[in-house]
């Protein structure tokens, strides 16, 4: 569509402005998301990030990074391929690891444990990382 717009005597075309800028505001597409997190009860605890399908627990490392031996034993939580958005609870966002996508809850990484079984915590407080313990604020 395009539409002249007069200025000051002179005519101005403007090309579908409106319907171009409309076009580059679009929703995330519902097939980019997935599932990647669910909130659950966990003794001495509280309110907690586990993963979805097994209800491992997530665990946060503030201030620190984690190289690829530290990777080894904390895996980082990734988003499936293809997948771009992550749902499961308030806050959560991606960082760039690598060419993968990161799961991060309010800007922090999120990774798991291997030294957790079923539904334990055993990784809180060790080599700095914490569990990922849901605030409902985000940041």
């Amino acid at each position: 569509m395009v539409a002249t717009l007069v200025v000051g005597g002179s005519a101005v075309a403007t090309a579908g402005i409106a319907a171009s800028a409309q076009a580059q505001v679009r929703p995330a597409s519902a097939g980019t998301s997935a599932t990647v997190v669910k909130e659950a009860m966990r003794t001495g605890f509280g309110l907690m990030l586990v993963t979805p399908s097994t209800g491992m627990a997530l665990y946060e490392h503030p201030g620190g990074s984690c190289n690829a031996a530290c990777r080894s034993i904390w895996p980082p939580l990734l988003m499936p391929t293809g997948k771009k958005t992550p749902k499961g609870a308030p806050c959560l966002a991606t960082a760039k690891l690598g060419t993968k996508l990161q799961v991060t809850y309010h800007k922090q990484r999120l990774y798991t444990f291997t030294g957790d079984t079923g539904h334990s915590v055993n990784g809180n407080g060790l080599a700095g990382f914490v569990a990922a313990k849901v605030t409902k604020k985000c940041t």
